[in-house]
């Protein structure tokens, strides 16, 4: 699977998801697009999925109109050290097929 992970997600976290092909929007020099164009950036790359940790993104964009899912990861803080631990969760959510236009909520287990 490709995945896109959103300029507020920890660049290291790339390294936490193993078996597919992952990039930063640093690394292809979108980082200053905003959603809705990040979106469509995305894909138009032929991403099938994006990772964020924007909690608002779900609510403002129609996922149901896309062909890329979403996928946020939802801890209370949002460094590295807090959403670290739903890599694993993430890499099995990326291990289902996963429809376009699916809009999925990664949180610690527990909450």
């Amino acid at each position: 699977m490709k995945v896109l992970l959103d300029h507020c997600v920890d660049i290291r976290f790339d390294r936490l998801i193993s078996g597919h092909e992952v990039v930063h929007t640093r690394q292809l020099g979108w980082q200053q697009l905003s959603n809705g164009k990040l979106l469509l950036a995305a894909e138009e790359g032929g991403f099938t999925v994006f990772v964020t940790v924007d909690k608002n993104v779900r609510f403002q964009q129609n996922m149901a109109k896309k062909n890329i899912s979403l996928v946020t990861l939802s801890s209370r803080l949002t460094g590295f050290d807090q959403i670290a631990p739903l890599a694993d969760q993430l890499v099995e959510i990326l291990e289902r097929d996963i429809s376009p236009g699916s809009d999925i909520v990664v949180s610690p287990t527990g909450d």
